[in-house]
């Protein structure tokens, strides 16, 4: 415990205020866009029509907001940096029912002790305004100074006098993209307001006051989502609802796609991230989130916003309410007939034509007829075998009717690279000499694998001493997520170049992980450029997942690096990614497997020896003993 400075035997003390402000600064003010941020908010409130930021060196070097509001008076200046002075509340009550953006008064008085801070305001009915200079809390300058009606505030050497935090702010395209997300947020909450972002002179966002909030979404998160976008709008008990949701097609990976506003405040909140999920149930997967715009309007008695010392969470009078109404028109919007097709994801393949089915089954017959019987020293050439790939095709169409098949060689590749590479395949056994052929596809006169396929989805054999019980998906995702960690450790992943580049329409603080992020984009086998402000082009990508839709995996990754704290290990992270290539290049549930593929995946269990759970941490597979079985059976 500190001592007293004072000296008189009593260990507790009075803190100074110059630290007590730099305390308080660690809560307000965490990096560079917590700056803009409070400005902006102050701003807001101040009436303006028009706000400017600029920045320099990621808001580290120059942090500068400019309003055309009401200004503030010379008196008015000197109190704005002293700690808890506000124009925004003045009782108890007032607390109760903000409606205001700002309300504690600790924004510049934090600010200011952080960094070097100029002020410059002007009333309209004044002459001439006045400038106020603080550094570190220390008064450097009250001047008059002549300056358009409205507040300029500059922040200059942002944490100057503490080196500990600017040495844990993260890179310059970081921190510009967190002042992006910032900009973006305030953006949509209020559209009448016009909002302009200069990073190094260059003017990157330019945002006319506009009547409707569609045009800002297109801005900030793409023209191709927001055409995608369903508007509802709902007004019932208290609740002014109006909200922008994506069809299911359009979900993401994270929950970052997932926008609230309260009284135009950005705000994460339990209730209403529970009621969005619940609103999708069923329509997507389980482990992807709904991308949605939700502004809501309460009575300010009805929401405390001074809860969290970024304001960033709120507690409800009725929180039951806001879930319910959220829940509700939500799901009635995705859920009614009317809207569009792609709302509701076709789960049937193409119907194939009756005279094309024959023609198939007709070829299915001739190539098995024209294969004759192999020995196991005697393999099929692969011209042989791609027809018996063809065929197993077929035939898993002919079992399973209107189901889609999957194509044979999927599978295969996954476990053993492309087809002829002898070089890049593994015996099976030490000693022998294995063809490739015989290890991709197995010969036509193989006789039915032990394993069958029940349900679509799982996998059951025989064992020595009972049965074992497999889930198709995670025991082919645990094999490839085993073989690129075994890869990666030798270099980048193989890359296959684009015939034509795959454009992503991104968010400026997306860009920013390109260059946050290169090396491990690079190992993965990917390579990706800016292209413009708001488009990423990829250039090539992992040859393990050729077969993988290249924009939706992009777009999931670069959500999942987004999200990453500064702190946290690159193996821990490399890790993730790796799993979520695994999850992406395996097979899912569902899918119709051959023999072959069948019979290819289990020749790969001995990969996952040391682990009987996917990357996720499920099991791969169940093991039932003779013994148990005969027990359930009563049977000793």
């Amino acid at each position: 415990m500190a001592s007293n400075p004072a000296g008189n035997g009593c260990r507790i003390g009075v803190l100074p205020d110059l630290l007590v402000n730099k305390i308080a600064a660690g809560e307000v003010v965490e990096r560079p866009a917590s700056v803009v941020k409070e400005l902006v908010d102050n701003a807001l409130d101040a009436g303006a029509t028009r706000i400017s930021v600029a920045i320099e060196d990621g808001g580290k070097q120059l942090i500068r907001v400019t309003d055309d509001g009401f200004g503030m008076t010379a008196e008015d200046l000197r109190l704005a940096v002293m700690p808890h002075a506000t124009s925004k509340i003045g009782s108890d009550e007032d607390l109760y029912a903000i409606s205001t953006m700002g309300f504690r008064g600790e924004a510049l008085a934090s600010i200011s002790a952080v960094s070097k801070l100029r002020i410059v305001s002007r009333v309209p009915e004044a002459v001439e305004g006045n400038e106020l200079r603080v550094a570190g809390k220390e008064l450097v300058a009250a001047q008059a100074a002549g300056c358009p009606a409205g507040t300029t505030i500059e922040v200059r050497d942002l944490f100057f006098n503490v080196p500990a935090r600017r040495k844990f702010l993260r890179a310059k395209s970081t921190e510009v993209g967190h002042i992006n997300e910032q900009i973006a947020r305030v953006g949509l909450a209020f559209p009448d307001i016009g909002f302009e972002l200069t990073n190094n002179g260059r003017v990157t966002h330019n945002l006319p006051p506009s009547a409707e909030r569609m045009g800002r979404i297109a801005k900030f998160y793409s023209p191709e989502l927001a055409e995608a976008l369903i508007r509802v709008e709902r007004d019932e008990r208290g609740v002014a609802l109006e909200a922008f949701l994506a069809p299911p097609a359009q979900s993401r990976a994270t929950a970052q796609w997932q926008y609230t506003f309260v009284n135009g405040r950005y705000i994460r909140d339990r209730y209403v991230q529970h009621a969005i999920k619940e609103a999708y149930r069923g329509l997507t997967e389980p482990n992807r989130h709904g991308v949605v715009f939700l502004f809501l309007t309460v009575d300010p008695h009805e929401v405390d916003v001074n809860v969290h010392p970024t304001k960033i969470e709120v507690r409800w009078a009725d929180s039951n309410l806001i879930h319910s109404q959220v829940l509700s028109a939500l799901r009635e919007t995705l859920r009614k007939g009317s809207l569009p097709a792609a709302l509701r994801p076709s789960t049937s393949p193409t119907p194939i034509e009756p005279a094309e089915q024959d023609r198939i089954r007709r070829e299915a017959a001739m190539s098995l007829k024209a294969l004759s019987p192999l020995r196991p020293s005697d393999p099929p050439k692969y011209q042989r075998l791609e027809s018996a790939a063809s065929t197993g095709r077929a035939m898993a169409e002919d079992r399973y009717p209107g189901k889609p098949g999957v194509d044979p060689t999927k599978v295969w590749k996954s476990l053993y690279g492309e087809p002829g590479n002898v070089e890049s395949t593994p015996a099976e056994h030490a000693g022998t000499t294995t063809d490739v052929s015989t290890t991709m596809f197995p010969p036509a006169t193989t006789a039915r694998p032990r394993a069958i396929q029940l349900h679509e989805l799982y996998l059951v054999t025989e064992t020595d001493d009972g049965i074992v019980i497999i889930d198709q998906h995670a025991l082919h995702e645990r094999v490839i997520y085993e073989q690129l960690r075994d890869r990666i450790t030798s270099g980048p992943l193989e890359a296959q170049r684009l015939l034509l580049p795959e454009t992503v329409n991104v968010t400026s603080s997306q860009i920013a992980l390109l260059e946050t992020h290169g090396d491990l984009l690079r190992s993965l086998g990917i390579e990706a450029t800016p292209l413009g402000s708001d488009t990423i082009a990829v250039h090539a990508f992992p040859s393990l997942l050729k077969d993988t839709d290249v924009v939706s995996f992009f777009r999931d990754l670069l959500d999942f690096l987004a999200i990453q704290p500064a702190t946290v290990e690159g193996e821990a992270v490399l890790h993730e990614v790796l799993d979520m290539m695994a999850c992406k290049a395996a097979v899912k549930a569902g899918d119709v497997l051959t023999d072959g593929e069948i019979d290819a995946l289990m020749r790969k269990r001995h990969l996952i020896e040391g682990s009987s759970s996917c990357p996720h941490g499920r099991p791969t597979m169940l093991h039932l003993t003779k013994r148990e079985l005969d027990r359930q059976f009563k049977r000793t």
